[in-house]
């Protein structure tokens, strides 16, 4: 194959000549040969990586992309797919969590979050209000200053005291974190269910469910580009060194 200049690389993918340097200064790339004259020369080598470096970006993002092509470049396959494995496992990390927070929500709303012993007009102390939602005081006190809990505190002794609705709330942040939602996500359920819009809620976790299906497809699809890569650079029986000229 003839032999391309930066600006012929860029064109098979649709990117600038500046943005193919840098490619291949970072690592996405292997290194090119130089012409006597010190350009750049490019070949179908590097027009396959380029094509999968792109793949992988859109699957697995630019920082773990790269750290898959350095690995694959440098030999060591086992680093290129342990990364290719953890973008997968948090893929599923995220698939599961949408999953029980939406089977959460819907209890919540059938239920109406029944909170036994502590009924309308009655309040209970910070340790009682711990024990029943299963966790410990400490983490009630640190749910109060992210803003997700308003206990009424006693004027002379500041003791935290916790009536029926902030315990509906205490049970629903603990529901939501055992499932590992973070304290945004948290805010926005609560308030959606303040306001008697649990619909409201359920709908926003199944776009997400459906934008991590999205990204599911993409990430298999970078992980079979990446196998591909793998063979072919078994067949070649390389690695291929990463780049390490700085220049034109």
């Amino acid at each position: 194959m003839k032999a391309l200049r930066p600006v012929d690389l860029g064109r098979t993918v649709g990117i600038s000549p500046s943005l193919v340097r840098t490619y291949e200064q970072v690592g996405f790339l292997p290194a090119a040969d130089r012409s006597p004259t010190g350009y750049r020369r490019y070949t179908d080598v590097h027009v396959e990586a380029l094509r999968v470096a792109r793949c992988l970006i859109a699957g697995y993002g630019w920082q773990r992309a790269l750290q898959v092509m350095r690995a694959v470049h440098a030999g060591d396959s086992a680093a290129a797919l342990a990364v290719a494995d953890a973008c997968h496992a948090e893929l599923h990390r995220q698939r599961a969590q949408i999953d029980e927070t939406l089977r959460t929500i819907e209890r919540i709303s059938r239920t109406q979050t029944r909170v036994p012993r502590v009924t309308a007009g009655r309040v209970v102390r910070i340790g009682a209000a711990a024990q029943l939602a299963g966790v410990r005081p400490s983490a009630l006190r640190f749910w109060e200053e992210q803003g997700l809990l308003q206990p009424t505190r006693d004027g002379t002794t500041r003791s935290r005291y916790y009536d029926h609705e902030q315990m509906q709330r205490v049970q629903i942040v603990a529901l939501l974190r055992a499932a590992g939602y973070r304290f945004d996500g948290i805010r926005s359920v609560l308030d959606d269910l303040a306001t008697s819009r649990p619909a409201q809620a359920l709908a926003a976790l199944e776009q997400r469910r459906r934008s991590v299906q999205r990204a599911s497809q993409q990430t298999m699809h970078a992980t079979s580009a990446l196998h591909g890569y793998l063979q072919h650079s078994v067949e070649l029986d390389q690695p291929v060194g990463v780049g390490d000229h700085l220049t034109t």
